[in-house]
């Protein structure tokens, strides 16, 4: 009975890893970037999704690393699939910064990642 109801657990708690749409965890490593002239991809090179967020002198934004809504620092974000990649485009000499999680994003931040005013931040498991 209980080697039963063991099984059962460790069946149970599996499947609902497997069903968690973000699992908290840093993707950063899964990302190449290339700039060619004005222009900056980021491409996916890992075989899960990852989302992308991203911030800087960007060419059509008028906000800055540091800009979100209540103090946040990363101002734009992407989904990635394995193997794809998003661009975006800098004014002249602009910087950038960005950071990436397993898993996708919807509108806006809340509950997929928390970032902080100096560029560092952290995935959430949701």
């Amino acid at each position: 009975m209980l080697k039963k109801l063991f099984i059962g657990t460790v069946c149970l708690l599996s499947c609902v890893n497997l069903f968690a749409q973000n699992p908290g965890t840093d993707a950063s490593d899964c990302v190449r970037q290339s700039v060619n002239g004005y222009k900056v991809t980021l491409t996916n090179v890992c075989s899960e999704k990852i989302f992308v967020m991203y911030c800087g002198n960007l060419r059509w934004s008028n906000s800055g690393c540091g800009d979100y809504e209540g103090g946040g620092y990363y101002t734009h974000s992407n989904n990635i699939q394995p193997g794809g990649s998003t661009w975006f485009d800098l004014k002249d000499n602009g910087r950038y910064a960005y950071g990436a999680c397993y898993g996708s994003i919807s509108f806006g931040k809340k509950g997929y990642f928390e970032d902080y005013p100096n560029g560092n931040y952290e995935c959430l498991a949701n």
